[in-house]
């Protein structure tokens, strides 16, 4: 009879390990190189839809005709990414594409 309880302990230590409770809840918030990869993980999506934009003008470059109407919707993408940009290389690939972006501009008056 006093193995009962024993086999039940271990059982019931295994289903508590299995759902997690043993472990220490993760922090809401990551901190040092956690934050930092987050953060850059952030800049590469969020830059995702300004970097095509741009690309677009940059592609055109060529036929002022097809780039100009394309300068517009690129500049809004690349100021919508200025606000949420987190990280210096985010914001030095924003200022390239910026950069790029100006320079078709103003080829294509």
């Amino acid at each position: 009879m006093t193995r009962a309880p024993a086999g039940a302990g271990i059982v019931m230590g295994l289903v508590l390990a299995a759902c997690g409770l043993g472990k220490p809840a993760p922090s809401p918030s990551p901190s040092g190189i956690g934050a930092v990869v987050k953060a850059m993980e952030q800049d590469m999506n969020t830059l995702h839809e300004a970097n095509a934009a741009a690309n677009e003008v940059i592609r055109a470059a060529g036929d002022c005709d097809a780039a100009r109407p394309l300068i517009p919707a690129a500049n809004a993408r690349l100021d919508e990414a200025q606000r949420k940009v987190q990280t210096s290389t985010g914001q030095q690939t924003l200022d390239a594409l910026r950069k790029k972006v100006r320079e078709v501009a103003e080829n294509c008056p």
